[in-house]
């Protein structure tokens, strides 16, 4: 018997965990909308998590000469998943290489060997992470379990698999990151990354050409403060919703242009003033490098340091030789040499407050937002005018323009606890008004 259209919603709603999938998305409300999209991330969450576990099994009957993969013309696990699958190599590979981290191994004498890593594989299975954030946690840890105590490397583990259940994989990414280093400060040296940094170029035939550069993080922290001080420039340019608005339309700025663009036409301004050499203005706004280290690296040059924006770490020697640079700023933690909190005197936050407000939060201090502090305002927690809010850092916060909004127009409210901004949705959100943390990842301190 042919299945009907209605069999067939009814069989995908049993697939994804739902009672019945109540129409087309458009016709559903936000609240039933936004619990089919959870059933179903719930639905792929489980169906690649099994994945895992399968190819973890291809792969072990794909062994030897005459293996699994070989005798169906397939020149690996990962091909013959592939090939069943119609998915891309490169994600079949990514199964393969989870499978081998998380799963018990057979050795060829028939032992099993516990998995490498027993907390995300358990965290997998039971679908509180995802395969993504797992993989970026067991690439992270292997790179650094060779030299890494055994002790702190399950701490790591377990911290992060916690963290993967609160938050997206590219937040768990940039924290497995730090992780890495911490357990790892004798990993890839800066030599070594030097000697990484390339340029590819390819001429498209749309006409544009397309740069793909490689960049060590002391070279990216130049590169990165000087496109995202051009960018948060043209970000703060004033506009017009409705050019007849204005007295004078014609005197009005360009359109407004996606920061991809903005960081484009950064570079660009870069390389003209480069070559026009007797321009004495640089075609940036004052440019900031922010190197942060402890009074104990700075002092005595030992220990790591970090650059905004860049996921590794790097010496303490190399941070005090940048620091030495008349364009960095090197912020030591734990030391202070400027009055920071100027109370209701003033409006507007200081420089020296938002590069204070910078250390704390990271960029805009949303939960999972990556804007840099160069695309942010300061905004008062508790309003300067209309509720007599101080211009001190615990009522400041840093916001890009999408996220103040959020918190102006949207009932969004925003508590510093501890020195970590916490942000509570409003019930129309989150029944519960649940808090979500905010701000800077904080560098992992093993025992």
């Amino acid at each position: 018997m042919k299945e009907t259209r209605s069999d067939a919603k009814s069989r995908a709603a049993e697939l994804l965990g739902a009672p019945e999938l109540r129409g087309a998305p458009e016709l559903l409300s936000a609240p039933e909308l936004l619990g089919e999209v959870e059933r179903a991330f719930a639905a792929h969450r489980s169906a690649e998590a099994r994945l895992v576990q399968l190819a973890g099994e291809v792969t072990r009957r794909s062994a030897g000469t005459d293996g699994l993969a070989d005798r169906l013309g397939c020149t690996s696990p990962a091909a013959l998943l592939a090939q069943i699958g119609g998915v891309s190599p490169a994600t079949a590979a990514r199964w393969v290489r989870l499978a081998a981290q998380v799963r018990p191994r057979i050795m060829i004498s028939g032992d099993i060997v516990p998995p490498l890593f027993p907390l995300v594989g358990d965290a997998l299975g039971d679908l509180t992470i995802s395969a993504e954030a797992a993989t970026a946690i067991v690439t992270a840890l292997a790179a650094a379990s060779p030299r890494a105590d055994v002790d702190d490397l399950t701490a790591a583990e377990t911290a992060l698999v916690a963290f993967a259940r609160e938050h997206p994989t590219d937040t768990v990414r940039r924290l497995a990151a730090q992780w890495r280093d911490a357990l790892d400060p004798d990993g890839l040296q800066p030599a070594e990354l030097v000697e990484r940094r390339s340029l590819r170029r390819t001429l498209m035939t749309s006409g544009l050409k397309r740069f793909v550069l490689d960049l060590d993080p002391e070279g990216a922290a130049y590169l990165d403060a000087a496109i995202d001080s051009a960018v948060g420039a043209g970000l703060r340019v004033p506009r017009f919703e409705d050019a007849h608005d204005a007295a004078d339309p014609a005197a009005l700025p360009a359109p407004a242009v996606s920061v991809a663009r903005l960081g484009a036409d950064a570079v660009v301004d870069l390389a003209r003033h480069g070559i026009a050499c007797d321009n004495t203005i640089v075609p940036i706004p004052a440019a900031t490098v922010v190197v942060r280290m402890s009074i104990e690296s700075l002092l005595e040059g030992t220990g790591l340091a970090e650059i905004d924006g860049s996921l590794s770490t790097i010496p303490a020697d190399v941070a005090r030789r940048m620091a030495a640079d008349a364009h960095i700023i090197p912020a030591v933690l734990g030391g202070s040499s400027e009055v920071l909190d100027w109370g209701h005197r003033r409006r507007l936050f200081t420089r020296a407050q938002r590069l204070a407000l910078a250390e704390r939060d990271g960029g805009c201090a949303w939960s999972d937002c990556n804007r840099p502090p160069s695309y942010t305002q300061a905004h008062h927690i508790r309003w300067w005018e209309a509720q007599a809010g101080p211009t001190d850092l615990a009522n400041g916060v840093l916001l890009c323009s999408k996220h103040h909004h959020a918190i102006h127009d949207h009932g969004w409210e925003v508590e510093v606890r501890d020195n970590v901004p916490w942000f509570i949705p409003p019930s129309s959100v989150d029944a519960t008004r649940r808090p979500r943390r905010g701000g800077r990842l904080r560098v992992p301190q093993l025992a």
